[in-house]
């Protein structure tokens, strides 16, 4: 979407606007001169249900003169004639920007959930005063039930944590359907940022199951889930020990026979787009696997980290963990949502 003013679009009683659109910079003194002051995007989600809207730049010469909120109702009105099945309206924006949020509540848009954004480093000294050998000396030796004692640098069937299978999607199902932190989170993960849906069906666990998106930790017995996290893309195919090279070649061809890369923009970052560790042992184990995962591979260099603030996460001090193994909060991201 592009917020253009004419000269016809401009009221005289605006003294501001006039002002401003009439100035030697902005030329718009004749009838065909014209100005870009704002831009934004919206785009229809999967299954037409959701409008995700973002990217909202207004000139700052022309704020709070309404372009923002005339661009949003555009962008929904837009996002309707696609998606004709939408029935949400949702974005989100950082916790400090009150600018942004009042715009937001402006037009209707009312809080749904918070959500942090952590970020680590594998190594250098964006890694909160550890480097990649302190955290990998962190992990195995404070973690010695869950580190294969024949090959520290492999991914394997660790004790408690893994990748579901199959037998696992019941069971997921009934852990998130009782999750306090994904009902407070929107019942949302994130995808290329932006905050989807995440439907409790079958098919759709099923889905991120095949591809090896979700990591669960289970109880000592292993009859029951007590935490999982839910990656942004395939990570068995690269990083499972005992695969030979016949299958993980056949793994990474897609049905169109080329490789399915699934590296774009976050090419070099392993990202956790969901993580639901309810207590303090399940996320320890979660970040340990993850973390062996990044310290073992070429690919990343980085761990981002999106998930949905929760009081459990504060009363454990989710960002004490989380900084032990190099991770540091970087923003606290509001999401807003509106019935259309």
């Amino acid at each position: 979407m592009v917020a253009e003013i004419m000269p016809k679009d401009i009221n005289p009683n605006d003294e501001q606007l006039a002002k401003t659109a009439a100035s030697s910079e902005n030329g718009l003194s004749s009838v065909t001169s014209q100005v870009v002051v704002g831009v934004s995007h919206a785009y229809v989600c999967p299954k037409g249900k959701q409008i995700w809207l973002e990217g909202i730049r207004i000139n700052p010469k022309y704020r709070r003169m309404g372009i923002a909120s005339k661009l949003t109702y555009q962008m929904i009105k837009h996002g309707k004639e696609i998606g004709s099945n939408a029935r949400e309206a949702a974005a989100i924006t950082a916790h400090g920007n009150i600018a942004s949020r009042r715009m937001m509540e402006k037009n209707e848009f009312h809080e749904k959930a918070k959500w942090s954004y952590y970020m680590g480093y594998k190594k250098n000294g964006q890694q909160a005063n550890m480097n990649g050998l302190t955290i990998r000396n962190y992990v195995f030796e404070n973690n010695q039930g869950n580190v294969c004692d024949d090959d520290t640098n492999a991914i394997c069937g660790c004790k408690n944590v893994s990748f579901a299978s199959t037998e696992d999607i019941e069971k997921i199902i009934t852990f998130l359907s009782g999750s306090k932190t994904f009902i407070s989170g929107g019942r949302k993960y994130v995808q290329s940022w932006k905050w989807y849906e995440l439907e409790l069906e079958y098919s759709k666990i099923s889905d991120l199951v095949a591809s090896k998106k979700i990591i669960i930790v289970k109880t000592e017995d292993k009859q029951e889930i007590e935490g999982l996290a839910i990656t942004n893309n395939s990570l068995h195919k690269e990083y499972c020990a005992g695969q030979n090279q016949m299958e993980d070649k056949e793994q990474k061809q897609g049905s169109n026979g080329e490789e399915d890369v699934a590296y774009d923009d976050e090419d070099s970052s392993l990202q956790i787009v969901y993580a639901d560790a309810p207590t303090l042992a399940s996320l320890e184990n979660l970040l340990v696997f993850v973390v062996r995962i990044v310290l073992s591979s070429s690919l990343f260099d980085r761990i981002q980290l999106f998930t949905p603030t929760h009081t459990n996460h504060e009363f454990y001090g989710i960002s004490e963990v989380l900084a032990k193994f190099g991770i540091s909060k970087s923003e606290s991201f509001l999401l807003y949502t509106r019935s259309i």
